[in-house]
């Protein structure tokens, strides 16, 4: 009985294991990576009404205004209400004009403390990346590479920036 048991657990685990991730290790391998198709991502065009050289200038301000940030969360327990621990994550977003037609906003994840999982990239996990395209003297087209669902805040707040209008920062 005890040789079935462990036979069982045997089996059980092997075909549980954990297959390695490979993840994105720059913003080029992300959007391949989103362009081929991934559970929960998306790949999504937006044609923005305003002037390359003004929003590039608001994007970077508030790039660096709001994309950069830590996020505490406390976990409680349901029962009695009192915190069981504490996680911390970092947000780095970076901004940069590559050309006169074509400007890239990246953002990483990195989360702080004891981790087991795939291999991080220098600067956290890849989680957007949005390319900037002069499409006419007056739009300018965007294409988001991201998560699908938790960032249309976000989302929504680049696209009003690409625009001119310097809306807050999302939350």
């Amino acid at each position: 009985m005890r040789s079935l048991v462990l036979a069982w657990s045997v089996l059980v685990l092997t075909s549980c294991s954990i297959q390695p991730v490979k993840q994105p290790q720059n913003r080029e391998e992300l959007k391949a990576a989103l362009a081929n198709g991934a559970a929960f991502m998306k790949v999504e065009k937006y044609v923005a009404n305003g002037r390359f050289e003004e929003a590039t200038r608001l994007l970077k301000t508030k790039t660096e205004e709001c994309l950069n940030y830590r996020l505490t969360e406390t976990t409680r327990n349901v029962g009695t209400g009192l915190p069981t621990g504490v996680s911390a994550h970092d947000y780095a977003a970076t901004f940069r004009v590559v050309n006169k037609a074509h400007a890239e906003l990246t953002l990483q994840h990195n989360p702080l403390g004891p981790r087991i999982g795939p291999e991080m990239p220098k600067g956290g996990f890849y989680m957007i990346a949005v390319d900037f395209d002069r499409a006419s003297a007056n739009t300018i087209q965007l294409t988001f590479y991201g998560p699908s669902m938790a960032w249309d805040k976000t989302y929504e707040a680049i696209k009003k920036w690409s625009e001119g209008m310097a809306v807050g920062c999302p939350r």
